[in-house]
């Protein structure tokens, strides 16, 4: 093989290295927003949207990443939001809301199906929309999440 000819295909194979490694990262990229359970986020969750990150409107406490807990949230008189920390790829599945009362409801999170995952920290909005039965005030809202289980208050 001729040097000229050498030289020639270093560009190309740097070309196709650099062409691998965005389509990787392009793949570790999720979308930011699913509905009805579809999506990369989606998962089979049993959330109305699941966003990564914060959803907008969003007027409840920030979660502390340190600590893992979920944090409960209103964003209408019948949405509220439901943020667990995570894995941005891979972030936690909502079961179904149960109506354990007109004031009290319980959601089941599991683990993602996907992997693998990014070893990061991130918050993941689980959107949920309330029965008409449920209209009692403060709202308690159970969430089981990685066999833990957390009593949270919506006022």
């Amino acid at each position: 093989m001729s040097r000229g000819a050498a030289r020639r295909l270093i560009p190309s194979t740097t070309g196709g290295v650099l062409l691998v490694g965005v389509l990787t990262l392009a793949g570790c990229a999720p979308p930011a927003t699913t509905g009805d359970g579809e999506g990369f986020h989606g998962g089979g969750s049993k959330a109305e949207r699941v966003v990564s990150g914060f959803v907008d409107g969003w007027g409840g406490p920030e979660p502390d990443p340190l600590d893992h807990q979920p944090v409960v949230g209103w964003l209408s008189d019948d949405d509220f939001g439901v943020i667990t920390m995570g894995s941005s790829s891979c972030p936690s599945v909502a079961g179904d809301l149960q109506v354990l009362a007109a004031d009290e409801v319980r959601i089941e999170f599991g683990q993602s199906p996907h992997d693998p995952c990014t070893a990061d920290m991130s918050p993941t909005t689980h959107v949920f929309q309330l029965p008409s039965s449920v209209d009692g005030r403060p709202l308690t809202v159970i969430v089981e999440e990685h066999d833990t289980e957390y009593v949270l208050e919506l006022r």
